[in-house]
Formats: C-alpha cells, sequence, structure tokens
C-alpha cells in the first residue's frame, strides 16, 4: 500500500467564496439513491437470513420516469401514474432456491416512498417494472450453487474495479447550512431515519448556499402540496411563516454569520417533481456526506444499491468516510482521503491512499487508525448495512 500523509490541506472556508447545493430527501435524484440503497439492504438482509451469505448484484442502475398530473389549488390527480424500473443485475437462485427479487425491490421501494413521500399513494400511482438482469460471462457467479461460487467468501475479498474514492470531514459552515435547512423539514421516526415534519410541505427541497467572503446568500425552493392551499395568498402567508422561523433557527446556530434568504415555492400533489415528470436516477444527485459542494474534489462513484461485500464504491466509501471523521475527531484538524484501488486487487489493501490534514499530526497514531478499519476486514459489510450509512440523511431539526 502506498501511504502518503501530509499536510497543508485546506477546506473551502478558506476561500474567498464557496457554492453549495441540497438535493432534498424527495428530489427526483435523491429518491433514485434511497430506494437503490434501500433494496441492496433487504436484499442483502434477506438473503443473509435464508442463506447465511449475500450473493452478487448490484441495485446501483434504477430510473425514476415521473407521473403526470396537473397542478392546481385544492389538489389534483394522476394522468399518467408515476414509474420506477429496476435495472442493475442480481443473483435470483442462491444454492438451488429462489429469491423473490422482484418482491424485495417492489416492498423497499414501496417502504422508502411511504417515509419521504406521505401523500404519495403508491399502491395506485406507482408503477414498478424490473429489468434486473443475471447476464454474465462466469459460470454461476449470478446463481451461486456453492460457498466455491463466492470467492469472496474464501478467500480476502478483492476489488470488483479501478476505481477513486474521496471523503473528507468536518464540514464548512455552508455544507452544514444546506443540510440544516433542508433537515428543518425532518424529524427522526423510531427507526432514527428522517420523516417530514409538516403535512403541507413536500420533500422536493432544494437548498443552494453562496458565500460570498464572509456573506451568505441562501435560496430555498420549496415544493407545496397542492390539496392545502387554495390561493397563492395562503401559499405566501404559508411559505412565509416557515422562512421566518428558518431565519431564527439559523440565527441560534451561528449567532455570528451574516446571511441573506431568497425563495421560490411550487405546487405538487406529492410532494416532488416526480410528479410532473421529472426523471431521477442513481448517481445524478448528491455526492459526498449528502451535498454537492462546488469546490470538493469528487468521484463518479455512486455508493447507492452497490453490492456491499467487495464493490470499491460502496466498501471505500464507507471506509473513507469513516477514517476522515476519526481523524478529525482524534486531532482537531480537518482531513481529506483520497483513495485509489485496482480490479482484482486485495480490498483492503487500497494501492494508492492520500491522507491530507490542515495541521501536522502524529503519523503512528493516523496509520493505527487506518489499519484499525482495515482489518475489521469483512466485518465493514455488516457496519455498512447494521447503520444504513449509504440511506440519503439530513440534518434534521433539533431547535
Amino acid at each position: 500500500m502506498d501511504l502518503k500523509i501530509t499536510n497543508g490541506f485546506y477546506d473551502p472556508s478558506h476561500l474567498s467564496y464557496e457554492v453549495v447545493e441540497r438535493k432534498g430527501l424527495g428530489h427526483p435524484d435523491t429518491l433514485a439513491d434511497g430506494i437503490a440503497e434501500q433494496i441492496e439492504i433487504d436484499y442483502s438482509l434477506y438473503c443473509l437470513d435464508k442463506f447465511g451469505v449475500i450473493p452478487h448484484h448490484n441495485f446501483d442502475k434504477i430510473i425514476i420516469r415521473g407521473g403526470h398530473s396537473v397542478q392546481d389549488f385544492g389538489g389534483s390527480d394522476f394522468i399518467e401514474p408515476i414509474k420506477i424500473i429496476f435495472l442493475g443485475r442480481a443473483s435470483k437462485k442462491c444454492f438451488n432456491s429462489s429469491i423473490p427479487l422482484f418482491k424485495i425491490q417492489k416492498k423497499a421501494a414501496t417502504k422508502y416512498l411511504n417515509r419521504i413521500l406521505p401523500n404519495l399513494d403508491v399502491e395506485n400511482y406507482v408503477e414498478f417494472e424490473t429489468l434486473t438482469s443475471d447476464f454474465t460471462t462466469k459460470t454461476n457467479w449470478f446463481s451461486p450453487e456453492a460457498i466455491e461460487d463466492l470467492p469472496e467468501y474464501l478467500d480476502v475479498p478483492k476489488a470488483n474495479d479501478t476505481a477513486t474514492m474521496i471523503s473528507y470531514w468536518p464540514l464548512t459552515i455552508s455544507e452544514e447550512l444546506a443540510l440544516m435547512i433542508e433537515g428543518y423539514f425532518y424529524k427522526l421516526d423510531k427507526n432514527e431515519l428522517p420523516t417530514p415534519r409538516f403535512t403541507k410541505m413536500g420533500g422536493d427541497i432544494k437548498v443552494m448556499v453562496v458565500r460570498n467572503d464572509l456573506e451568505y446568500s441562501i435560496r430555498i425552493n420549496f415544493p407545496l402540496i397542492s390539496k392545502f392551499f387554495n390561493n397563492d395568498i395562503e401559499s405566501q402567508l404559508y411559505v412565509d411563516k416557515h422562512v421566518e422561523k428558518i431565519k431564527k433557527y439559523i440565527e441560534q446556530k451561528y449567532k455570528n454569520i451574516s446571511f441573506s434568504i431568497d425563495y421560490h415555492y411550487y405546487l405538487t400533489t406529492t410532494g416532488s417533481c416526480i410528479d410532473f415528470g421529472e426523471e431521477g436516477a442513481v448517481g445524478r444527485g448528491n455526492k459526498t456526506h449528502g451535498i454537492i459542494s462546488s469546490f470538493r474534489p469528487n468521484t463518479m462513484e455512486a455508493p447507492a444499491g452497490k453490492n456491499c461485500t467487495y464493490f470499491v464504491g460502496k466498501v471505500w466509501g464507507f471506509l473513507s468516510d469513516t477514517i476522515a471523521k476519526e481523524i478529525y475527531e482524534a486531532f482537531n484538524t480537518p482531513c481529506q482521503i483520497i483513495m485509489q484501488l485496482n480490479i482484482g486487487s486485495k480490498l483492503y489493501r487500497p494501492t494508492h491512499l492520500f491522507i491530507q490534514t490542515e495541521e501536522s499530526v502524529d503519523q503512528e497514531r493516523v496509520l493505527e487508525i487506518v489499519n484499525r478499519h482495515l482489518n475489521n476486514g469483512k466485518q465493514n459489510t455488516n457496519l455498512i448495512l447494521s447503520t444504513q450509512h449509504f440511506i440519503p440523511k439530513t440534518n434534521v431539526y433539533d431547535g
């Protein structure tokens, strides 16, 4: 492993300006990510329970085709339903027993949509189609008959791809603002996952934060549920009320920053632009830590729906996040990690690992942190599943 630990790293807070975007939990692309990851979790847990292993699969290819509903005050029905198309590849049999793939996919997607968009009547206005294949050139790869057909369980898992993963910690104030403003609209449910606080507000909230020197310009797009409003005056009063509360929430959290808020509101049937035709796809939305931070290094790897046993874009996305946070917590200095791994290499021995911190740190202690997480080996798969690390989240309201 080529490991380099250097100091002199500066995060975007040191620049004269920043631009940070947050696509809310109800945004079509965020919905696609969440559905893909929920399927990956439910499929993996089903197979672990039934077979004791997770067979080969990847669910990181999902498309949402928006429906067609006319947006009117007082509400409206769908003229054409929303359609969710499951792609990717997956084992439909394991050890000569069938896996109810479509049932798992549909149930997981329904569960996810019900939590994020409670105003959406999934049963009547969402259609599901699975195009998930088991095509491959490898014998028994997607239909393992014995443990020998799952080489990652016989030996150290090998990387499935040549890829790079990037993470960093902590967030800047601009990045935190983007998450906490959307998070104002959410609370935690009994499973510690975000669920809407307000019946009349949808989930397709977009927040844009632009910092110019010490001034923060915030733009919020509000999706209103049309059936709860009769005219523009009602809508304006409702939005104005929340804008004032958001201002107070920001002032409570950040007492010494100067900011302004601009906003736009629009009508939706169920709370998302998938109500009127917009498409969603895995990997097109938020990046590391649930934001699109324009001045951070980035990777095109999309972890949502990827296999949590040996996919570089999943396992090392988790490890990069975890290690960056722990290094920051250990030394109280901002940290950035860039990891590169080659296909066929041992999964827990990256080809290159570059760790950058702002201040000098004890390199032996950093190495101990890295090795401890690497030595967890296959246990990282269980951690990804149990923590639901890649299920889209937000900084829920705690005012």
